[in-house]
């Protein structure tokens, strides 16, 4: 009986000892791109054979290549071919697909509707002011018209009566006698007799 009492010990014991194999687990790389031209341009590198010369720090170089890249490394951003995978998930045409909507897009649109709203407004009043301005500018021009026709009807006026005051001045011969003159100064005709 002495010996029941250790077997739970024993028993805890073994199952310590074997420990249990952990598996672990890694996402696998992405396959690697092939033919890398559906995805990336490469770079255009031509050699070019050049003779002796002496470059601009007096040192002369034999003929060897020169390389020179052409046109650098970009993507390809034409579709590609047509696969099963593309053919089965088209993808989504524009119109038909909900706008993506999260907070800030929200608060983004509602910060460009107030400005818009602003704006709106503001053109508004600005459309306001400028017919203002435009009913007094016409105004002044009814204004400057009629100082112009004024100013030239004072011209007009000073004339006649400078011309008036020339006929005042001028001394007019008197008749020497009572008679009747022979003829009127204004009138070129004579009288009947």
């Amino acid at each position: 009986m002495k010996y029941l009492t250790l077997i739970p010990f024993v028993l805890l014991a073994s199952c310590a000892s074997c420990p249990q194999p952990q598996i672990g687990f890694r996402p696998t790389p992405p396959p690697a791109v092939e033919p890398v031209e559906e995805v990336r341009y490469t770079d255009v590198v031509r050699a070019y054979h050049v003779g002796r010369y002496v470059d601009p720090n007096q040192t002369m170089h034999e003929l060897h290549p020169v390389y020179r890249i052409e046109a650098s490394a970009r993507w390809n951003l034409h579709p590609g071919a047509l696969t099963t995978a593309s053919l089965l998930n088209p993808p989504p045409d524009a119109a038909f697909v909900p706008p993506p909507t999260n907070d800030a897009i929200f608060a983004e649109l509602n910060r460009q509707r107030e400005a818009t709203q602003r704006i709106l407004s503001e053109a508004g009043r600005l459309a306001g002011s400028y017919a203002e301005l435009q009913k007094v500018v016409a105004e002044m021009k009814g204004v400057a018209r009629d100082q112009v026709l004024i100013r030239t009807r004072l011209a007009e006026t000073e004339q006649r009566i400078a011309g008036f005051q020339k006929e005042l001045l001028t001394p007019q011969p008197s008749p020497r006698t009572n008679d009747v003159p022979l003829f009127a100064p204004e009138s070129t005709e004579r009288p009947k007799p």
